[in-house]
């Protein structure tokens, strides 16, 4: 009975595929040759518009600015730090890897140890014959935790967190986890058992998910601890004794509009207003603020995002500081990573709604608007700009170094 249904389903199968032809439905074959892939033009009018007006970019640098945005962002990945064959695995990738593709002329290859970048894209480095051995090693060492694929920039923040064995450490966006990963092995680099914890959170339970079984599985600490809670309202966690814990150090890598990821993400030139940065300054705000009130007294919170656009970036940190009343003070994130080219924050910057719309201060606002268009999104005042320190922040502009854009303080 069971291979005459096969075949009925089989003759049914055949009878529709034959109907769908005769009715002009291409076969399978001739539907991918017949349907071309269109290339996502890499322009966007607002996009410039709203950047050149912000002046965060030199004039003379403005092409390259440009140019630089257009290509496809390099691999980079990084090599475990705690794991206790490092430097041995570091030794094999350049005897095998490294000075062999240097020396074909394949690809150029940038290795500041334990850092490894190549102006290759993700593509080429998949499709290239001499990289394909490559490719096979980097698969199957990140299968194994021994390396982790991740963006240059993303690496920052944990380095300036600096977090030590027995801190208790935030992670408040955690997923989808290479940062939390790089926070976990900076808390390992000199014990097997530190006496500190991370707790990783995310508000999405898909995404905690992946943040455990494809990330965070590949350590073998008991340390890290992962929930799902929005960030805004974080709960308050209890210690030993019902006491309330503080956190010696968090990281505040919040949601943002992504316009710092271009050269990885081309589909956000076919869609990007400004208003994407407008629709998530509260967002990033009230994030940024309960961070704040779950810190120490002399704890460490870094702020970051993925987006150039001073409104997720200086906005949200002039209106922290604000709120703070004395309570926070910024520390200057250049010296801590002097090697690292990293434009000063600014203090001015240019309102635009959707239809590229110019506001100079938040009175100009149309009451339509001002539910999007906050007072907190304008720059600070000239009496304020004294207190605030936003030269303090640091941008990272994609034809520096060959990046991706970021902002962190």
């Amino acid at each position: 009975m069971g291979r005459n249904f096969q075949k009925k389903k089989k003759r049914l199968a055949m009878k529709s595929k034959q109907q769908q032809q005769e009715n002009g439905v291409p076969k399978s074959d001739e539907w991918r040759t017949h349907v071309p892939y269109k290339e996502i033009v890499r322009e966007n009018e607002k996009y410039w518009t709203f950047y050149k007006a912000q002046q965060l970019i030199p004039e003379e640098e403005w092409e390259a600015f440009c140019n630089a945005l257009r290509t496809d962002l390099p691999v980079s990945f990084r090599v475990q730090g705690c794991h206790k064959d490092r430097d041995r695995l570091i030794r094999e990738m350049e005897t095998q890897f490294f000075i062999p593709i240097s020396q074909s002329g394949c690809a150029d290859v940038y290795e500041p140890k334990p850092l490894a970048l190549t102006k290759m894209t993700r593509t080429e480095v998949r499709s290239h014959p001499i990289l394909a051995h490559f490719h096979n090693f980097l698969v199957t060492e990140a299968g194994l935790g021994h390396i982790s694929r991740q963006e240059a920039v993303s690496m920052i923040p944990p380095l300036l967190l600096n977090p030590q064995a027995d801190h208790l450490v935030l992670d408040m966006c955690a997923a989808p986890g290479s940062k939390t990963a790089q926070l976990v092995e900076m808390m390992h680099e000199n014990t097997n058992n530190p006496d500190g914890m991370l707790v990783a959170n995310d508000v999405d339970k898909k995404r905690c998910y992946m943040l455990i079984h494809q990330t965070l599985k590949r350590f073998h600490t008991a340390n890290c601890v992962v929930i799902c809670e929005d960030a805004a309202r974080m709960p308050v966690l209890k210690g030993k004794d019902d006491v309330h814990l503080k956190f010696d150090r968090i990281l505040c890598d919040v949601i943002c509009s992504g316009d710092g990821t271009l050269r990885k993400n081309p589909e956000i030139w076919t869609k990007w207003t400004p208003q994407e940065g407008l629709g998530l300054h509260r967002m990033q705000l009230a994030i940024a603020r309960r961070g704040a009130e779950l810190l120490k007294v002399g704890g460490r919170m870094v702020y970051s995002t993925c987006s150039m656009n001073p409104i997720e970036d200086e906005a949200v940190v002039a209106q922290l500081i604000r709120e703070s009343e004395g309570a926070l003070r910024l520390c200057d994130a250049h010296p801590l990573l002097p090697k690292l080219i990293g434009l000063r924050g600014v203090f001015s910057w240019k309102v635009f709604d959707r239809d590229m719309n110019c506001y100079e201060k938040s009175s100009d606002v149309p009451e339509s608007l001002r539910k999007l268009i906050c007072e907190s999104c304008f720059a600070p005042s000239e009496e304020e700009k004294a207190t605030l320190h936003l030269d303090y922040c640091m941008r990272i502009v994609p034809h520096h170094q060959d990046t991706g854009g970021f902002f962190v303080l």
